[in-house]
């Protein structure tokens, strides 16, 4: 099992700095990131018809055009109000009717699903410690019981990231530090049916060329390294 460590401890990943998610539709993106979330379209990069880019702080979710298929977890994004955030939800719920848009209020969050399903919970500024008022602190993956404390141990031995694994009800939760107050949290669930996606996301990392040759050395590799960049699953 992974070795609890101090959330602040940074490892082989510095900095988690997008999620990738395919959408078939740039003016109902528009809509609901940038008007419904508000967050920012970057005026700078990928400012085509092709794709976009919408800034949340230091952080971005990158949505080019394509059929969504949405993972199975949420993703967390702070925002400097949830009152104002649900008010302009609300209102912009008309425009997204017969999608699969929504939003409830969960606890001290907001539950929401993009047009095409992508689960994204809102949590206000302040509520997370260390996390800036308009962020991503984290992303949350469902995965089958039995394979959190492995999934932990990849993290920790292969990737060289701190990662902590511990009870999550009567199932286990593995969380691992990607950023400054950054996580990925792999949480079990009972009766989950994984189905292939394409999103992806983004980290960046030291010790590149040793971590591209182990994961190669392990058959892990998506694609070969290309402009300093590779993935893998």
């Amino acid at each position: 099992m992974a070795t609890r460590i101090d959330s602040r401890e940074l490892g082989n990943f510095t900095h988690f700095e997008h999620v990738n998610l395919r959408v078939p539709d740039h003016y109902l993106a528009t809509l609901f990131f940038i008007e419904g979330l508000g967050l920012t379209r970057d005026p700078m990069r990928m400012v085509s018809v092709r794709n976009m880019w919408a800034n949340s702080g230091k952080q971005q979710f990158h949505l080019p055009l394509g059929e969504a298929k949405p993972f199975a977890g949420e993703i967390g994004l702070t925002v400097p109000s949830l009152a104002a955030a649900l008010q302009t939800l609300k209102r912009i719920a008309p425009q997204l009717k017969d999608t699969e848009f929504d939003c409830q209020e969960d606890g001290k969050t907001l539950l929401t699903h993009s047009p095409w399903g992508h689960c994204i919970r809102l949590h206000e500024a302040g509520e997370l410690s260390g996390v800036l008022p308009q962020a991503l602190p984290y992303v949350t993956f469902w995965v089958p019981v039995g394979t959190a404390a492995g999934i932990g141990a990849f993290y920790q031995d292969v990737l060289g990231v701190p990662a902590r694994v511990r009870k999550n009800g009567r199932l286990h939760k593995a969380s691992i530090n990607v950023g400054v107050n950054q996580h990925f949290h792999f949480v079990e669930k009972r009766d989950l049916t994984l189905t292939e996606h394409p999103n992806h996301v983004a980290v960046y990392l030291t010790r590149y060329q040793a971590v591209y040759a182990e994961l190669k050395r392990r058959s892990l590799l998506l694609a070969p390294d290309k402009n300093e960049q590779f993935r893998f699953a």
